[in-house]
């Protein structure tokens, strides 16, 4: 009997579709359909429980990170900032046994015509909730409230969001998926990316490329040739173009590998708990791809060879080194923006004494620069 997954249209549940349809293809080795939704036959249960063995694995993997203390020993913390846990607990499916776990899945992922009264608040489906994983909250949608207190101002309102048990899976699994992303420890921001594109198998053939070009490390798993992460959204994008195309051999144009379209999930932890603040969205749109087709086919390193090794430096003594290194990172900031939306004037802010300090280039860098400027403002 063959499951039918549809597509969402929207750009989380779209990305945890590909993302279990990944699974299916890897975990339990089992063929996967891929049009407006997808297509698999049913899994028996060894090819369920290989499913959950892979999801217990990925929990620590991808939502642990290791810190040096104090003492400069090696500590196991969580990454408390994501909405994936309350009070020290991993919540809803990811919080459930292994075997509430196999259960769950067995049911969504093997022929079952039983239906409830209750209907879903994302995919309008009626269902039953028989495993507790209906409430909606930012673990199943990261831009969902917590509750309704936040819109009405009435305190003591509860939230009343309800899902079906795909949709609370499907949530809760993508924050198990390879996304590119950065932790920026020092003010608490953290930055994931989601090529925003509308067909699921254009989608799924793009984030094959992403996975096979991410190195997860503690703060990050996308990084320069310096073994340096980025610090914003901009960034981080740049890098990543510069890591898929010098390890992808044969391509023509940059359109057949990368989504002009990007979505920025911003996500803000406390100081005190270190626990979500707030979540924000965000659009990144390309709006001049061939620009940045012409500098990558000259210059293949144009974040790593010399926006990553910029500096400030002082012009009049007095400058104390955090403002050095938040110019720095501003810097980086404004020119990465730059090259990316094809916007000469936000990558020149880069180049404006602030705050007694002016950017600083490497001698190394100078000729990627000057290669950089002539590709992008005189050849074009």
């Amino acid at each position: 009997m063959t499951i039918y997954i549809p597509q969402y249209y929207d750009w989380w549940f779209d990305s945890a579709i590909e993302f279990l349809g990944h699974l299916l293809e890897t975990v339990a080795d089992v063929r996967v359909e891929w049009d407006d939704g997808i297509r698999f036959e049913e899994l028996n249960d060894k090819k369920i429980k290989a499913l959950v063995e892979e999801i217990e694995r990925l929990i620590p993997y991808k939502l642990k990170y290791q810190k040096t203390n104090n003492d400069g020993q090696r500590e196991i913390k969580n990454r408390a900032y994501l909405p994936t846990m309350h009070k020290g607990k991993y919540v809803n499916f990811l919080g459930k046994s292994n075997k509430e776990k196999y259960d769950i899945l067995k049911f969504l992922l093997t022929f079952s015509k039983k239906t409830g009264t209750d209907v879903c608040d994302i995919c309008s489906r009626n269902y039953e909730d028989d495993s507790g994983i209906s409430q909606v909250s930012q673990i199943i949608y990261p831009i969902s409230p917590g509750s309704l207190s936040s819109q009405c101002g009435i305190r003591k309102i509860q939230a009343n969001y309800n899902c079906c048990p795909q949709c609370a899976v499907l949530g809760c699994l993508e924050w198990l998926d390879d996304i590119p992303f950065l932790s920026n420890h020092r003010n608490l921001t953290h930055y994931y990316l989601f090529p925003r594109i509308e067909q699921l198998e254009q989608l799924h053939r793009v984030k094959h490329l992403i996975r096979s070009n991410l190195n997860l490390k503690s703060y990050s798993n996308v990084f320069s040739l310096t073994d340096e992460y980025p610090l914003d959204e901009y960034s981080l994008l740049l890098l990543l173009f510069e890591n898929m195309i010098r390890n992808i051999r044969q391509v023509r144009r940059l359109e057949d590998i990368l989504s002009k379209d990007w979505i920025v999930l911003k996500i803000k932890g406390t100081e005190a708990t270190y626990q979500t603040s707030y979540t924000y969205l965000n659009e990144i749109t390309i709006p001049n791809i061939e620009s940045l087709e012409h500098i990558f086919s000259k210059i293949k390193e144009p974040y790593s060879g010399f926006v990553d090794k910029t500096f400030s430096a002082e012009i009049k003594d007095g400058v104390s080194k955090e403002i050095k290194k938040a110019l720095t990172e501003e810097n980086k900031y404004f020119m990465s923006q730059g090259l990316l939306l094809d916007d000469f004037h936000t990558f020149s802010k880069a180049f404006q004494i602030r705050q007694n300090c002016g950017i600083a280039i490497p001698k190394d860098s100078k000729e990627i620069f000057d290669r950089l400027i002539d590709l992008w403002r005189c050849e074009q």
